[in-house]
């Protein structure tokens, strides 16, 4: 798609793929599932860069930023107002609020919730097989609520649930769910304090 077509209300840069159909590998848990999905949705004012995959049955709210090289999945819901980072990945059936800002090479699993206003570090990891493929697949991301921090690096299980403006902390592997207002740290990830703002 050409540089920034004029009668659009949204940017869209070169070498950018746009509603783009699934293909599944012969090992996927979704072959024989495959289906003609509708076309990528993009919001008033946003910015779509170089290199940037969005699949179709994709919903992209207004003003939102995707950089270079995102991969975003089939089924997605992007909020207003939210950033993507380089070469971050969006995978399939995921929810991401307004406002909430995804930081380079972080990896979204698909099913996974992420309310308004959370901040992903850059490199964080989310899982959503429970047995890693060496049984039949149970399959949930993690959820997190509204204003949630991940530090970069860090590692979130399956179905883990993280409460409404707690952190998880840089390079943390974080296996069990977090109550609201608390800095949890380490591997495996452990209660730290509870959130203070006004420190």
């Amino acid at each position: 798609m050409s540089t920034n077509e004029e009668k659009l209300n949204y940017t869209v840069q070169d070498h950018v793929i746009l509603s783009k159909q699934p293909v599944f590998g012969p090992s996927s848990l979704f072959v024989g599932q495959e289906k003609d999905f509708p076309p990528t949705e993009i919001g008033e004012g946003s910015i779509i860069c170089t290199y940037a995959v969005i699949y179709a049955g994709t919903k992209i709210g207004k003003k939102v930023f995707v950089a270079d090289g995102a991969s975003i999945r089939e089924n997605v819901v992007i909020g207003d107002n939210v950033m993507v980072g380089r070469n971050v990945t969006i995978e399939n059936n995921s929810t991401i609020g307004d406002g909430t800002k995804i930081q380079t090479g972080a990896h979204i699993t698909g099913e996974c919730i992420i309310g308004k206003n959370c901040f992903i570090g850059g490199e964080v990891s989310t899982t959503n097989d429970f047995f890693m493929g060496a049984k039949e697949a149970k399959m949930k991301g993690p959820i997190l609520e509204d204003g949630v921090l991940i530090g970069s690096n860090a590692t979130l299980l399956p179905g883990v649930r993280i409460g409404e403006n707690s952190v998880v902390g840089a390079g943390s592997v974080l296996t069990k769910d977090v109550p609201p207002n608390e800095v949890w740290v380490g591997n495996p990830a452990k209660f730290l304090k509870v959130v203070n703002w006004n420190d």
